[in-house]
């Protein structure tokens, strides 16, 4: 596994760090600017923490300076505006390996996704969100393969509701936003710690970034802003959990990971919570953004990000998602080139599969990113979540129901991005890997974006599945693919 992640590793590093010895080369390409976070002052972190603000309420359409004006007050053909995309996505498996007798090597994607926004703007004070997308993918029709019923509702087509809310202000200091929407927590770009509203798209792990994961959720949020903080309270009425990969699917080989599982097609049934006031969820966030620093204090009563399973024996056994309460903190620093982030979550209530009752946990987070490097981002995450009331069955591997979890789990984050040709292609280099030693297991994900024209970008990459000690990374070792997509933008 070492041998074949320092390959990996070495190859992106490579890619995004090999022009930067040749004089001649930085000099054809200065003057690029990162957007992430400026050296100094009160503007390092911007885009950092909490995605509203004072000035959540810009962007649906031109809006004068004067609102009271008459033209802020008469409808205009700028009141609505309406954008979207469509992309062409496939992917390639270049090694042999078959799940539940269905060959998953050579192309397994050929999807085609729509994504639309429409923006209506009732008043200066008032606006409303609809958006939404769909996909097909003609794979699972072109290939001749035994694909079970799971995998082809999950991963074949696809139409749903995405943000889809309205927003106005009630007073100068008081905002609501009532719809479908993502709230963003904590401050890692690559590890989840306090960041527990909204639930993940998990269908493809390692294939796409966090930030494209969250599945909005519906809930009526309520923000207040006092000087430099942000106050904001959430009552969440939906009560949505993830998408996860589909049993006996690539990602997914249940057989392997669960051997007292039954056969294929009849996987331990994941109950879906009703939405209802018993199963309301709430949080509360106070976000202060001061000069060089910001700091935010969260609280949740929510749904958990995993499953676990319920019941005595196979016939009326089911996974099932309880909830949890999370207290946390996050906190930035920018200095100089660098900026240090931390995340904290005390976490109560979470339930193991091996285990009669709940489990508390402690989350903890340490990161930085480096901006020292001419049109380069370097960064580094590590988390340590550790289990209070640890029992030895949660770490064995032939537990009936196992967790495949030490009382200290760790897992660590390793990027960099370097930006060329005036930011129009950047290239980025991913390591996710598990355990203190990395002896888990992970992914190296390594793509390039590149901005074909005003309305038309590409990516294209690769990613590893790295093998390590628990049944999940082997069964899925093999699943290392490329992968490419195109995307018109009207």
């Amino acid at each position: 596994m070492q041998k074949k992640f320092l390959s990996t590793t070495l190859a992106s590093l490579l890619l995004l760090t090999s022009l930067q010895g040749a004089e001649s080369v930085e000099d054809d390409l200065g003057g690029f600017e990162i957007e992430e976070v400026a050296p100094e002052g009160s503007d390092d972190l911007a885009g950092f923490g909490e995605e509203e603000s004072v000035d959540a309420l810009e962007g649906f359409g031109d809006e004068s300076e004067d609102t009271n004006t008459e033209i802020e007050e008469t409808q205009t053909p700028s009141d609505f505006s309406f954008n979207g995309n469509i992309t062409f996505k496939t992917a390639y498996g270049y090694k042999n390996h078959t799940v539940d007798n269905t060959d998953y090597q050579g192309f397994n994607q050929a999807q085609t996704a729509l994504y639309f926004q429409a923006d209506y703007k009732f008043n200066s004070e008032w606006k409303m969100r609809v958006s939404g997308d769909a996909f097909y993918d003609a794979i699972y029709d072109l290939r001749d393969e035994p694909y079970n019923d799971d995998v082809l509702d999950a991963y074949h087509t696809q139409l749903r509701l995405d943000d889809t809310y309205i927003q106005g202000r009630i007073t100068r200091d008081i905002d609501i936003k009532i719809g479908r929407q993502i709230v963003v927590w904590g401050k890692s770009d690559s590890i989840r710690v306090t960041d527990v509203i909204n639930p993940l798209d998990n269908r493809n792990p390692g294939m796409t970034d966090i930030e494209d994961l969250r599945l909005p959720t519906t809930m009526a949020k309520l923000d207040y802003y006092i000087g430099k903080w942000n106050l904001s309270a959430m009552v969440i009425a939906e009560s949505r959990i993830f998408l996860e990969a589909s049993p006996y699917g690539e990602y997914f080989p249940v057989n392997v990971v669960f051997p007292t599982a039954p056969p294929q097609g009849q996987f331990f049934e994941l109950k879906q919570p009703s939405t209802s006031w018993e199963n309301t969820q709430y949080a509360f966030a106070a976000n202060g953004v001061f000069s060089g620093w910001d700091l935010s204090f969260y609280g949740a009563d929510v749904y958990d990000l995993k499953w676990h399973l319920e019941g005595t024996n196979l016939q009326n056994v089911a996974r099932v998602v309880n909830k949890i309460k999370m207290l946390g903190s996050a906190v930035n620093v920018a200095t100089g080139s660098w900026l240090l982030k931390g995340e904290i979550a005390y976490v109560s209530g979470v339930r193991y599969n091996s285990t009669l009752d709940d489990k508390d946990r402690l989350d903890t987070l340490v990161g930085l990113d480096y901006m020292g490097i001419s049109d380069t981002v370097l960064s580094a995450e590590f988390v340590n979540r550790h289990i209070f009331d640890y029992e030895t069955q949660m770490g064995l591997l032939t537990t009936p129901k196992p967790d495949y979890t030490d009382q200290d789990e760790y897992q660590t984050a390793l990027r960099a991005t370097r930006s060329f040709m005036n930011d129009s292609l950047n290239a980025t280099a991913l390591v996710s890997m598990f355990g203190a030693s990395w002896e888990y297991g992970g992914f190296a994900r390594v793509w390039v974006e590149y901005d074909v024209m005003d309305a038309m970008s590409a990516n294209f990459g690769f990613v590893d599945y790295l093998d390590g000690d628990r049944p999940f990374a082997e069964a899925i070792q093999n699943n290392d693919k490329v992968f490419a997509d195109i995307t018109y933008s009207f």
